[in-house]
């Protein structure tokens, strides 16, 4: 059923184009930190899967993230994980852009 979303028009592949890099847990957590310390202007693009959740965790520990895209798709396939971690440092974040798709589906993105 989650296939009939067609997510391929919610802007998804437009968003992993515009990455310079697509960031795996092969990438260690220190250099990307560095990367934004230096002001080193380089785009780079971590997807949260089940797989990489406790990665994704590291970089918001890190603080290492400057904008999370959150998606919302209309289809539930079971009780799922849980992405942000209960240990992870206070951030506030600021909601810079909101889109509903004909198909249900809601990008969020935070600043």
């Amino acid at each position: 059923a989650h296939q009939d979303l067609c997510l391929d028009r919610c802007g998804l592949d437009e968003i992993r184009k515009k990455a310079f890099y697509r960031v795996t847990p092969d990438y260690s957590i220190s250099m990307l930190h560095e990367w934004r310390k230096d002001c080193t202007n380089i785009r780079y693009l971590a997807e949260a899967t089940p797989d990489t959740a406790d990665y994704i965790n590291g970089l918001l520990r890190m603080h290492a993230v400057d904008e999370i895209i959150l998606y919302t798709v209309p289809f539930i396939s079971g009780s799922g994980r849980h992405f942000f971690k209960s240990a992870l440092p206070e951030q506030h974040w600021t909601l810079s852009s909101l889109k509903s798709f004909p198909n249900g589906v809601c990008r969020i993105i935070y600043i």
